[in-house]
This record gives structure tokens, C-alpha cells and sequence, in this order.
């Protein structure tokens, strides 16, 4: 048996998988509070700062928008996710961008869209896939109670891919507030 099939978990792979665990709490924390951080009395409904900001008539989506972005780019930069999660991620931001720009139906769609949940989800999948326990696969090496996890030093950043999603997220957001400016200018002309 090679000396790598029996050590011990070392100290850079636990703070390796410390670091990756407090950034999937942050990634769920900033998704609950866009998403589900507040319950609408009465009902069993749940928003969150999306919905709320996105009441806004200058630049609430655009705000949310910015948000929503961050995260996804956060995701793929962190956890390198395969390009068809990344563009299903980067695909509900800019269906809740568009389609919460559109007064009051953009506002009822970000109430059960939820798409930073659903970009969690999307994150946790890929983190966790079927049959693996933790994300630890069955029949691995590891003995340890935490799956490794590559370094991102290790493979380089996928540049070529990041930028092109983070332009038209950007372009976008760009829109959407170059749109409202124009309806308040409209509104506001005498």
C-alpha cells in the first residue's frame, strides 16, 4: 500500500475543506437573505431582499441583479463548476433580471422565482453529486471525515470562461438601468 492511500488527512487539506464549508455558508447565507429571509404574515410565504428591493421603481432589479451576479461569479471562480452549471446559474440570474424589471409581474416572479436558491441548489449538486456520501465518492482512498478538495491554484482559473459570463450578467444589469432611467425620465418630464 502507498504512503498516500494511508496517511492521515494533513493540515492544508483540513484548511482546505474549512475554507470551501464556510464559503457554501456564506453562498446559503446571501441566498436566504435575497430569497427566503422574511415571512409574509398569514401565509406560508417567504421573500427576501429580492422581492423587496426589486419594489423599487429606480434600480431595485439592478441592485438585486448586482447581488445575484456576485454570487454566481463567487461560485464559479471558488468551486470551478462545470460550464453547463454555470450557464443554468447564469441563465436564472438573467431570467430574474429581465423578468423582474417588468412592473409589478417582475415583482410577483421574484417572490417564486427564488433564483439564488436555485443557484445553490445548482452549487450543492455539483458539490455533493448522487451516490457520494458529503461529496466523499463511495470506494475512495480517504479515510478522513472530510472529502478533498482541489485547490483552485491547482488548475488555474478558466478566464476564458468567467469573463464572457460576467460581460453579459454586466451588459444586462447595464440594460435593465439604462431602461429605468429612461421610464423616469419619461415620467418625470413635464
Amino acid at each position: 500500500m502507498s504512503k498516500a492511500t494511508t496517511e492521515p488527512w494533513t493540515l492544508h487539506e483540513d484548511a482546505e475543506f474549512a475554507r470551501h464549508d464556510r464559503m457554501a455558508r456564506t453562498l446559503e447565507q446571501v441566498a436566504w437573505l435575497m430569497d427566503r429571509a422574511f415571512h409574509i404574515p398569514g401565509t406560508r410565504i417567504r421573500v427576501g431582499l429580492d422581492a423587496l428591493l426589486g419594489l423599487l421603481p429606480l434600480g431595485g432589479d439592478a441592485i438585486t441583479g448586482l447581488v445575484q451576479a456576485g454570487l454566481v461569479l463567487v461560485a464559479l471562480k471558488h468551486y470551478r463548476v462545470p460550464k453547463s452549471v454555470a450557464a443554468r446559474m447564469a441563465f436564472n440570474v438573467l431570467l430574474d433580471i429581465a423578468v423582474g424589471a417588468i412592473p409589478l409581474l417582475g415583482d410577483l416572479f421574484d417572490i417564486g422565482f427564488k433564483a439564488n436558491t436555485r443557484n445553490i441548489q445548482l452549487l450543492e449538486a455539483h458539490r455533493h453529486p448522487a451516490g457520494t456520501a458529503g461529496g466523499l465518492a463511495r470506494g475512495s482512498r480517504f479515510s478522513g471525515s472530510a472529502p478533498p478538495s482541489p485547490s483552485p491554484s491547482s488548475f488555474g482559473m478558466p478566464w476564458r470562461f468567467i469573463l464572457p459570463i460576467a460581460a453579459v450578467l454586466l451588459v444586462m444589469l447595464t440594460l435593465v438601468l439604462i431602461g429605468f432611467i429612461a421610464v423616469a425620465r419619461w415620467l418625470f418630464q413635464f
